[in-house]
């Protein structure tokens, strides 16, 4: 539950007040310094990008709760500064390769690079890829090896990388990943810059 359906629902459900009753509380608990009743509004409707400290103090007081409970059990509103995408926004976000190879989408695309989860299955490996050659954007890839190792083909080359290496190239090569253990699963993150999606 977002944070202004908390509010909202407290108010409407629990302390049985209109908006308008609710803005006369906080008038007579802080006077002048109350919050407006447009400011209100916003926040129910959770138009407000972030909400004051001060604010929320001022909101949970008027509800009869704390700012702990009152806060308990929402999801954090949005923020200017950070992009959360949580497991459950990533559900539909995966690339299927194959049977054997699957990329899971770790990043928002209002962002500029992208991060994936790769995880090759025992002899898996993904086909072959080659982001375009452009001037302005110059593509390029890094791999982090979480787990077992993997062969990294790139440019007609073959490297090795195990569990805490790391591999960076120029993604406008020709390149693709394959496990070649017959037991154990590879899995890395990549990260590319810019995103070609």
């Amino acid at each position: 539950m977002k944070l202004h359906e908390k509010i909202r629902s407290i108010r409407k459900n629990i302390i049985k007040l209109s908006l308008k009753e609710f803005h006369e509380r906080l008038v007579e608990i802080f006077g002048d310094r109350a919050l407006t009743y447009y400011s209100l509004c916003r926040v129910e409707k959770g138009r407000r990008d972030s909400i004051r400290l001060r604010s929320l103090y001022q909101i949970s007081t008027g509800l009869g709760v704390s700012l702990k409970e009152l806060m308990e059990g929402t999801d954090k509103e949005g923020s200017k500064i950070v992009s959360i995408m949580r497991r459950r926004e990533r559900a539909n976000n995966e690339y299927i390769y194959n049977g054997k190879a699957v990329a899971e989408i770790l990043s928002s695309r209002s962002l500029r690079f992208l991060a994936m989860e790769l995880v090759l299955r025992p002899s898996g490996a993904t086909r072959e890829e080659q982001d375009p050659k452009e001037e302005i954007n110059k593509f390029e890839k890094l791999v982090i090896m979480l787990q077992g190792q993997m062969h990294v083909y790139a440019g007609g080359e073959n490297h090795l990388i195990k569990k805490g290496d790391s591999l960076s190239f120029a993604s406008s090569l020709p390149h693709h990943f394959e496990n070649r253990s017959q037991h154990s699963k590879a899995r890395c993150i990549i990260v590319q810059n810019p995103r070609s999606y």
